[in-house]
């Protein structure tokens, strides 16, 4: 993309923020003020600044920076969680269930309204104000790789050590919320892509995916 594209984009995607409520304009500002300058080097008085308020009406709607960072943390692990503990406890095929729960969870992320980049980061996890989420996220990890090990012992995935495959999973998401959160562009079927991806490395019969998509569809039907 040229320069001229990606100015124009940019100045698209602050025109249609301009038009949302004032608290989804905090949220997607400081958005991306912590992806570009981490949160901690990121003041209330820069986010006000961004969004065109006052610092008094940045604090009408949320009382803290942490604050903030707390409910796009909860944009996206309270939508994730949830949804990964129902379908690792569910009944079916590990594949099937993987396969619901990688796709599920790239389509969030690229469709989150907000710039995620700045979230998983050591000086956020790591902070003992957001010690809560950082426990959420190793409970959703935690079912990601449960769910790889039922698969290996059924003997469905390849024998491979569960928390390497997540690892691999949670780095394919990373990369998908820096690529694609906050902004337009995301390609089509993005989900479906990447979950084919990790099930063609996992299985030990690579020629059961059609078969594992198509459940895997009609189970989120």
């Amino acid at each position: 993309m040229s320069a001229g594209g990606a100015s124009g984009g940019r100045g698209r995607e602050r025109a249609a923020n301009a038009e949302r409520p004032t608290r989804e304009r905090i949220l997607y500002e400081a958005s991306n003020l912590f992806a570009r300058q981490g949160y901690h080097g990121t003041t209330t008085r820069e986010i006000a600044a961004a969004v065109g308020v006052r610092q008094p009406s940045l604090f009408y709607h949320f009382p803290s920076k942490g604050a903030i960072m707390q409910a796009l943390l909860a944009s996206d692990l309270d939508e994730a969680l949830p949804f990964v503990l129902a379908v690792a406890r569910g009944r079916g095929p590990a594949s099937v269930r993987l396969y619901r729960y990688v796709r599920r969870d790239v389509d969030h992320l690229a469709g989150s309204p907000y710039n995620l980049s700045g979230l998983y980061t050591e000086e956020v996890m790591g902070d003992p104000e957001f010690a809560p989420w950082a426990r959420k996220r190793a409970r959703l990890h935690a079912a990601v790789e449960g769910m790889v090990r039922e698969g290996v012992t059924s003997g469905e995935f390849v024998s491979v050590t569960p928390a390497l495959v997540r690892e691999a999973i949670a780095g394919i998401l990373v990369r998908t919320l820096v690529l694609y959160s906050g902004r337009p562009g995301a390609p089509t079927k993005l989900g479906e892509e990447v979950a084919a991806f990790v099930l063609r490395a996992l299985l030990s019969e690579p020629e059961r995916l059609p078969e594992i998509r198509r459940r895997a569809l009609a189970s989120d039907v």
